[in-house]
């Protein structure tokens, strides 16, 4: 039942991630709408996007840990 739940929360991050993702890139359409070049604007992308990539890659390594101590 536990593993069940995990399952959940973890599609559930995961699903939240991928929409700050696309919030992001929403966003930087808008910052060039405004009138910021699209370079000032991948800029931006990129620097808001490391840190959901690092949380993604965190959550990827305790998964695995996880899986591996349970085999």
């Amino acid at each position: 039942m536990q593993r069940k739940g995990q399952d959940i929360i973890g599609k559930t991050i995961a699903l939240l991630l991928a929409m700050q993702l696309f919030l992001i890139g929403l966003q930087a359409k808008v910052r060039i709408d405004q009138g910021n070049s699209s370079l000032e604007a991948l800029m931006w992308m990129i620097q808001q996007y490391i840190p959901v990539l690092v949380k993604f890659r965190s959550l990827q390594e305790k998964k695995s840990t996880r899986e591996d101590t349970e085999e």
